[in-house]
C-alpha cells in the first residue's frame, strides 16, 4: 500500500474545517492526520512531530498564522505550507507573498482549488488560485515594492512597529533600550528605504506592503 502524505489542517471555523476534511480525504495521495481550530493546538502538535503538508488559516483567535508559519519553518525549512484565507486586503496579500509559502487559496474560490493546491505542492510546484493571482497582479502594477537590498532589518522593523503604534522618539528609545539618536537614525533609514515623505507616509506604505500588521 502506498503511504499517504499526512496533513495538518488548521481553521478556527468548525464547519469549514469539517468541509475541508471531507474534500481532502477524497484525494487518494493524502490523509488529514490532525485537524484543529487554535494556534495553541498547532504549537503542541508541531513540537511533537512533522507533517507532509500544513494547511493554515492565518486568522486564528489566539496566535497569528504568520507566527505559526515562522515556527513551522524553524523546525522544517522545507515544510510545504498552504494558506487558505478569506483576506484579500492589499497589506495581507503582500505579506503572504513575502512569506514564501507554497500555495495560497482564497476562501471565495471554488473548492477544487484546495485540491489543485495539494496536488501541486506534492509535486514540489508552487500554486496560487486564479483569484489570488489576479489580485496580486493588480497590486504589482499599483504599488512599488522594497528592493531586496533595502529590506528592513529586525531592529528597523521594531522601530517601524513602534511608529505605527504612535510612539514618540523618547518612548521608542525606552522600549528598545537604545538612544534617541539611534531611533532617529533608524527612522531616517526607513524613510529612505520606503521612499516615504514623512513618518505617516512611511507607516502607510509599510502597512500596504505588509511589513507591519494592520490591527
Amino acid at each position: 500500500m502506498v503511504e499517504k502524505a499526512e496533513i495538518l489542517l488548521v481553521d478556527d471555523h468548525a464547519l469549514i474545517l469539517e468541509g475541508l476534511c471531507q474534500i481532502l480525504n477524497r484525494i487518494p495521495e493524502v490523509v488529514v492526520a490532525d485537524a484543529v481550530t487554535t494556534g495553541k493546538e498547532v504549537v503542541g502538535l508541531i513540537a511533537e512531530r512533522d507533517y507532509d503538508i500544513y494547511i493554515l488559516d492565518v486568522s486564528l483567535p489566539d496566535i497569528s498564522g504568520f507566527e505559526l508559519i515562522g515556527m513551522i519553518r524553524e523546525m522544517n525549512e522545507d515544510a510545504r505550507i498552504i494558506i487558505n484565507t478569506m483576506h484579500e486586503e492589499v497589506w495581507f496579500i503582500n505579506r503572504l507573498v513575502r512569506q514564501g509559502v507554497n500555495a495560497v487559496i482564497l476562501k471565495a474560490s471554488d473548492s477544487i482549488e484546495i485540491v489543485n493546491a495539494v496536488k501541486s505542492v506534492l509535486k514540489g510546484v508552487a500554486y496560487t488560485c486564479p483569484r489570488f493571482e489576479g489580485v496580486r497582479q493588480k497590486l504589482s502594477h499599483s504599488f512599488s515594492q522594497i528592493h531586496p537590498k533595502d529590506v528592513p532589518t529586525k531592529r528597523e522593523l521594531e522601530v517601524l512597529k513602534a511608529l505605527s503604534e504612535g510612539l514618540c522618539t523618547h518612548e521608542i528609545a525606552s522600549r528598545l533600550q537604545i538612544t534617541e539618536n539611534t531611533v532617529e537614525t533608524f527612522r531616517k533609514r526607513l524613510i529612505q528605504k520606503f521612499n516615504a515623505k514623512n513618518a505617516i507616509d512611511l507607516v502607510v506604505k509599510a502597512m500596504t506592503q505588509g511589513w507591519i500588521e494592520v490591527v
